[in-house]
């Protein structure tokens, strides 16, 4: 797509989020109560809560259950967390993690060299934002073939 804009980036990538959300069964977004395997583990140290460029913006890790989450002003912004190949050649991978702002751009996400994995990905959904600020679009989760 030629010439594209940071704000047909967004409208392209909440459009694609719903899209995948619908049909991957929106009512297991609504269903009550936390399930055992969801409910936030201890915190870990690499949580964080700052302001960054005019923005509350916050991170909790959950290892565990692969569920982290960042919010920014209050609002929440979906993440997923994915293994990507270490190199072309090789069978090893690497955590990453993506949100609909930042679906092109995982950041890696590990307790060594890369443990601000998540303030990172909160950043950079913080720059492409600018002035704006989240929609409740933004908060859906989604599935990648999981």
């Amino acid at each position: 797509m030629p010439d594209m804009n940071r704000r047909d980036l967004l409208r392209y990538s909440a459009a694609a989020a719903v899209a995948t959300a619908t049909a991957a069964g929106v009512a297991n977004l609504a269903a009550p109560g936390l399930a055992a395997s969801d409910k936030p583990t201890a915190k870990d140290d690499r949580d964080f809560e700052l302001d960054y460029k005019g923005k509350k913006i916050k991170g909790t890790h959950d290892k565990a259950n692969k569920k982290h989450k960042v919010t920014i002003n209050g609002k929440k912004l979906a993440v997923m967390e994915l293994e990507l190949p270490a190199a072309e050649d090789s069978a090893a991978t690497i955590t990453a993690v993506i949100s609909a702002l930042t679906h092109y751009e995982p950041f890696q996400l590990d307790e060594k060299d890369n443990r601000q994995g998540l303030k990172k990905l909160a950043q950079k959904a913080v720059d492409v934002l600018g002035d704006e600020e989240l929609t409740p679009l933004a908060g859906e989760d989604h599935e990648h073939g999981r």
